[in-house]
């Protein structure tokens, strides 16, 4: 295995580093580390028109095309992925938010399937991976939660330049996840994933600040091998490729097999891309859940700011358990909080302190998971009388998780109300103390909480 590293979608330069386009012919494999950035992947198809729902489609011709070309260039890159892993090898990939899907449709025996492809495609076919949820998340720095991995080194070098688009958005983490950083908001956004004897790593862009070959350095010494090199593995020949004619000579029930072969491929392909849909689906609802159960303003901070943007709030972190939030009809500064009582006036300061002096202050807004021990239809009034006043006196809302988690519901079900939505928002920025969002639903309610 040579000690070289190929590096895709990112200028870093070293004398042990080698280039190649993410649809180039070099492989990844027979070297000792890869860098891919899978930012470099959608760009294949960015010249296409965006269809419906703002996802992309082509057609695959039975005798090649655009479509089968892609098809064939993921399944070649997963494969070397894994061959990569498979000898050893480490493969670090910068975390990107999953970019614009392409639909590759193309014909089988039995009709049209539907091939999905995105950034992340390519990445070996492994247990370890089946689970894992990327999601868009923006934001600056990094936390450490094993600050003697190479990869936490990398992104210390980096200091205050390290910006993060995309997080990993599971609920919960699987034994082979090891995370190695989060942001501020407890997400993980480095980590490394064990696949065999290799390592697949994750980690945020490296920062553009600096000179390309500040940043192979740090390449290099994060991927450096700590065994010396070993002499390189004689290769063997590549087999002589089937002559077209031999497909005049198939043996007995040859072409039955491999038609079916193709169906079953085909099958499978479909299989994998509703179940990556489906997980990715059940990842986002099991998140807005946390709404009723978070103990912490961190762990309220990911659920909070999902439910927000599902009400097409833009949502930026804030720091100091803050998020900011923007949208046609105003913007507000939310102080998170959650608590096994009611809440206390904690948030109201933290607002206090953040809006004053402002010459055109946002809204305020306190989200809050109070008596989060309880089942929501047994909880009291989920914010304590001072808080309740305080906010009214400065103009604050008070937005309990209980009624963000109804709302939500109700979204669910009418995913295409805007007009609910707009209602929505504007309640929250026109609320001074407790906001009621159950009434605008036309549901159900559970007992009044205050």
């Amino acid at each position: 295995m040579s000690e070289r590293i190929l590096a895709i979608g990112t200028d870093a330069e070293h004398e042990r580093i080698d280039h190649a386009d993410f649809d180039g012919e070099v492989a990844l494999t027979g070297r000792a580390a890869a860098v891919v950035d899978p930012a470099a992947v959608p760009s294949l198809w960015s010249h296409l028109e965006p269809g419906r729902d703002s996802r992309l489609a082509t057609d695959a011709d039975s005798d090649g095309g655009f479509g089968s070309d892609l098809v064939a260039l993921f399944r070649r890159r997963r494969r070397e992925a894994t061959e990569l892993l498979a000898a050893g090898g480490s493969l670090l990939c910068f975390l990107r938010p999953l970019g614009r899907p392409l639909h590759v449709r193309r014909p089988t025996r039995r009709g049209r399937a539907a091939t999905i492809l995105h950034a992340y495609s390519w990445l070996p076919d492994h247990p370890a991976l089946a689970q894992l949820v990327i999601a868009a998340a923006g934001g600056r720095g990094a936390k450490p939660v094993d600050a003697g991995h190479p990869l936490w080194q990398l992104l210390r070098a980096q200091g205050d330049q390290v910006v993060h688009e995309a997080c990993v958005a599971n609920e919960q983490l699987q034994p082979q996840w090891h995370v190695v950083a989060t942001d501020a908001l407890g997400r993980p956004i480095a980590l490394e994933v064990a696949m065999g004897e290799g390592k697949l790593l994750f980690a945020p862009p490296l920062a553009a600040a600096g000179a390309a070959a500040e940043r192979g350095s740090l390449l290099v010494e994060c991927l450096a091998s700590e065994e010396p090199a070993a002499e390189p593995e004689p290769v063997a020949p590549e087999p002589t490729p089937p002559p077209a004619w031999l497909a005049d000579c198939l043996l007995p029930g040859q072409a039955e097999l491999e038609a079916e072969l193709a169906d079953i491929t085909e099958q499978l392909e479909r299989l994998e891309a509703e179940q990556a849909n489906v997980r990715a689906r059940d990842a986002e609802l099991a998140e807005l859940g946390r709404l009723l159960y978070a103990r912490s303003a961190a762990e309220l901070a990911g659920p909070a700011a999902r439910a927000l943007r599902a009400l097409r709030f833009d949502v930026a972190e804030a720091g100091d358990a803050c998020l900011e939030l923007r949208c046609p009809e105003g913007q507000a500064l939310v102080a998170l909080a959650a608590s096994a009582d009611a809440i206390e006036s904690d948030p109201y300061w933290t607002l206090v302190r953040r809006l004053e002096g402002q010459e055109e202050p946002p809204s305020g807004l306190v989200v809050g998971n109070a008596f989060c021990d309880a089942p929501p239809a047994e909880r009291a009034a989920p914010f304590a009388d001072l808080l309740r006043r305080g906010a009214e006196h400065r103009g604050f809302g008070l937005l309990a998780t209980v009624e963000l988690h109804a709302a939500m519901a109700a979204l669910i079900e009418r995913p295409k109300d805007d007009d609910l939505r707009r209602t929505l928002r504007q309640a929250i920025l026109d609320a001074k103390g407790p906001c009621r969002l159950r009434p605008l639903l036309d549901t159900p309610e559970q007992p009044p909480q205050e």
